[in-house]
């Protein structure tokens, strides 16, 4: 394959956007001509190096527009639309905290509703609302220098992490920290599929790192294929994704875990599509579940789906992406039985590694691996301050040539980098022969008696319960003085439509998580439809329902 935006590759079609079942074709000479004459508009009305925050539709002309801001010398970075299905009172404040936090200098929108949406929101930074153009012109110059950016240190875009108030850590990279993340991940990906042109299927946010990285900046680079589909399309008809994979005979997709779970729910409403093109299914939301992949293997075997085919990878914006990628030749998972203190060794725990399609032994739970670190990436297991030996079980910390120096505002040791370079991450797992298992993350970890519970297991205890909206739940401890320990206490929508009372499935929660955890929970609540908040990434936002959760239940 060619070198890094080779003009070589501008006659090639890059993009084929999805849109109500029809597609649009856009070559890169196309795209590079767009992004140019966009490069040249926000030249003209934003100083160097400013912050430029994108707001749109996803699509070609939104994709062209933060390539032209990031050639221009300025810092390009997406900002979430307003969702249908998020709670307006929640996005409102959430996402008017969020864009005075980021001050950006100007804020363009691709269309006349986002401009009001983002008036009513943050009426005080209404004059750096920018109406974007159609762009055209005959010249690709953006493409050079976007190119000679990927030599430098300087800032090429940021990415913002969601959190629990907005979006609260800004992380800058910079075009050396992207071209160091193509070199390390994207030729393992050609070399397991033995491609020279990869062909991307993507529906995700380009707001978030998985989207923005994965399904958007790294195929540019290589020039290879991104068939893209609207996150908000996909909400509303997700069976239009598998039928651009199958039009377009992708071959790679990236996906978080809950979407796996998320297509096995709906198969027999879905319409055919032949999926066996599509020969690697990403899992990238730890902690990645080996009982979901195989569960949307078999879901789909007859529509050409694999069985292997769905891999994990671990992956964070700090590390502009990818940290290590599964392979479908040696697909494992690893069998742990019940929690685990950090500093544990493995193999003394009893947990075991298993082939896909070993059945875990009664009591464990199955974790699926992310593979191999990448070239260049150095893993560190930790307890508390303590480096652990390989095999056990504990903090996740990383260095690798295309970390990040800090979160914007923050220094590097409030950003987790210790002095040696080290990055700790938050997230708990263990390096197993040379593969990476990630169980949950630190904070999500909830402490009943000296008993641990990753807050996601309890969630997805729930899943199959009569009466309750699938993947609507949320577990979180809450400190009790009386017992010096935390309470667990879970909040799940109700499925009206079910017709099963309200306490009858509060009572089947309670016995269920008894049962399963040994661990009775202090509170269960039912709530209505579309109750829980929802993050900026459109996961449930596990703090934020903490605190909605405390103001409406226990103003006492």
């Amino acid at each position: 394959m060619t070198g890094l935006l080779d003009p070589s590759l501008l006659d090639w079609v890059v993009l084929r956007h999805w849109q109500r079942g029809a597609c649009t074709a856009v070559t890169g000479r196309a795209l590079w001509q767009q992004a140019t004459a966009q490069a040249a508009w926000i030249a003209a009305r934003t100083p160097p190096a400013a912050l430029v925050l994108v707001i749109g539709t996803t699509g070609p002309a939104m994709m062209a527009l933060f390539l032209g801001i990031a050639a221009s010398g300025r810092r390009a970075a997406f900002f979430p639309p307003a969702s249908p299905l998020q709670d307006a009172r929640h996005f409102f404040e959430q996402q008017g905290a969020a864009l005075r936090a980021i001050d950006p200098a100007a804020i363009c929108v691709m269309e006349e509703a986002t401009a009001e949406t983002v008036r009513a929101i943050a009426p005080d930074l209404a004059p750096r609302i920018l109406a974007v153009p159609p762009a055209e012109g005959d010249s690709v110059a953006a493409l050079d220098a976007f190119r000679a950016r990927l030599g430098s240190d300087e800032t090429l875009f940021v990415q913002h992490s969601s959190g629990t108030t907005g979006i609260k850590k800004a992380v800058a990279i910079s075009g050396r920290m992207l071209a160091a993340q193509s070199a390390a991940y994207w030729p393992g990906l050609r070399a397991e599929l033995g491609v020279a042109r990869l062909s991307v299927a993507s529906w995700l946010p380009l707001y978030h790192d998985m989207g923005l990285v994965a399904g958007f900046l790294l195929p540019m680079l290589g020039g290879d294929q991104v068939s893209v589909l609207d996150p908000f399309e996909w909400i509303g008809s997700p069976g239009r994704f598998l039928e651009m994979i199958a039009a377009d005979r992708c071959d790679i997709a990236w996906m978080p875990n809950f979407a796996y779970r998320h297509f096995v729910r709906l198969r027999r409403a879905l319409p055919p599509a032949d999926l066996s093109s599509l020969r690697l299914w990403v899992d990238c939301s730890e902690p990645c579940r080996l009982a979901d992949a195989e569960g949307f293997e078999s879901a789909f075997a007859d529509r050409g789906v694999r069985p292997g085919a769905v891999v994990g990878c671990y992956a964070m914006a700090e590390t502009v992406f990818a940290v290590s990628q599964g392979s479908g030749a040696r697909r494992r998972g690893l069998a742990v039985p019940g929690p685990l203190a950090p500093g544990t060794p493995m193999p003394a725990s009893g947990a075991l590694l298993v082939e896909s399609g070993t059945a875990a032994p009664a009591g464990h739970r199955l974790v699926l691996s992310s593979g191999r670190v990448l070239p260049g990436v150095e893993l560190a297991i930790l307890d508390g301050e303590r480096r652990l030996p390989p095999g056990h079980y504990g903090e996740i910390a990383l260095r690798a040539p295309f970390l990040f120096s800090g979160h914007a505002g923050r220094s590097a040791a409030e950003s987790g980098l210790d002095t040696e370079g080290y990055y700790r991450t938050g997230d708990l797992g263990t390096v197993w022969e040379e593969e990476v298992f990630v169980f949950g993350r630190l904070k999500e970890i909830i402490i009943v008696n000296g008993k641990n519970l990753f807050a996601g297991d309890v969630e997805a205890a729930l899943a199959a319960l009569p009466g309750l909206r699938p993947g609507r739940a949320v577990a979180f401890g809450i400190d009790s003085d009386q017992t010096g320990s935390e309470e667990l206490i879970l909040v799940a929508e109700h499925d009206a439509a079910s017709g099963i009372p309200e306490a009858e499935c509060r009572a089947a929660i309670s016995r269920h998580l008894e049962r399963v955890f040994l661990v009775k929970p202090r509170d269960v609540r039912v709530v209505p439809d579309r109750w829980l908040v929802k993050s900026t990434s459109g996961k449930i936002s596990r703090d934020a329902n903490r605190r909605r959760y405390l103001e409406t239940f226990r103003q006492d």
